[in-house]
């Protein structure tokens, strides 16, 4: 933590009150020349904000002149974050702090704005870039789809948990970094988002029949179930002939009957992911090939 940087933006920070705080958050974790590595889950928890609200005031505060930020280009593939301190957008002279050098203004290269967005506030001035370089926006508009997904998804998982943000009901915290790591987990695994959603549902209900109001410590608790679905899923040869029919009725009117009575069970059971039910679909795709072949006979 740098007092300098919290110290700025004390004094100097932008007047909104939610810009602020998150602005406070950031710095909370910058060393002395305002650079630092903070997740966006750290940052929102820090400002009591959600993490969707809290991406979106990091944009502002980028467009706005008062943080750079490079997309994945801290420790660990994090975003690098920097307080631009000496820059006061606010003011038209500008806020350099009188005896404080600025070793990136000395030597040429300008800590500058992403003038890509197009939310830039009107009178925002953004700084040459003595480089000459220019920043490529498609990399940086990709990588901000896939966090914005990523984000959406993990509120999508808290609101099946029962839950509006990242606390939980006891005030322990839930979709941390380490808990949205299992997301593209459950993906890998060859499951759909509903296939995923159905089978959190059922292990809560489960679970909370007998612990009311629980809650998993990690969302690795949940890949356990999804690992458990997805094999039941291989396993199961509905997966690949659900409403499949022969070319035509059998020549049994008994026979044909029991394979409309099969064909329709098993279209009852479309989208039941219960142990139970994938193992009826199994039997009742045995049985089918079963009569298929007598009549083929």
């Amino acid at each position: 933590m740098s007092v300098e940087a919290m110290a700025w933006v004390w004094k100097n920070g932008p007047t909104d009150p939610t810009e602020r705080l998150v602005l406070l958050a950031i710095a909370d974790h910058a060393d002395d020349l305002g650079w630092c590595y903070p997740s966006m889950i750290g940052i929102a928890t820090k400002a009591c904000v959600t993490e969707r609200g809290a991406r979106g005031i990091v944009r502002r505060l980028e467009a706005g002149g008062w943080i750079a930020v490079k997309i994945g280009g801290g420790r660990g593939g994090k975003s690098r974050y920097r307080v631009l301190m000496g820059n006061n957008p606010e003011r038209e002279t500008g806020n350099d702090i009188p005896g404080k050098r600025n070793p990136e203004r000395e030597t040429g290269n300008v800590a500058t704005q992403n003038p890509e967005r197009g939310d830039t506030k009107p009178g925002t001035l953004v700084p040459p870039n003595h480089q000459g370089t220019i920043k490529e926006p498609s990399t940086t508009a990709r990588e901000a789809v896939v966090a914005d997904e990523r984000s959406r998804r993990r509120d999508e998982v808290l609101r099946l948990m029962g839950l509006d943000g990242v606390i939980r009901p006891d005030g322990r915290f839930t979709g941390q970094t380490t808990d949205m790591a299992e997301l593209p987990k459950w993906d890998a695994l060859g499951l759909t988002r509903a296939e995923q959603d159905g089978k959190i549902r059922e292990m809560l209900d489960k679970q909370r029949a007998k612990v009311p109001g629980f809650f998993p410590n990690r969302w690795s608790w949940f890949t356990a179930g999804m690992g458990e679905l997805a094999a039941a899923k291989r396993r199961d040869p509905a997966s690949a002939q659900l409403g499949s029919k022969p070319n035509g009725p059998l020549a049994d009117p008994n026979a044909e009957a029991e394979r409309q009575a099969l064909v329709t069970e098993l279209g009852a059971l479309r989208g039941s992911n219960s142990d139970a039910a994938f193992a009826r679909r199994r039997e009742i795709v045995s049985r089918l090939q079963a009569l298929e072949a007598a009549a083929g006979a």
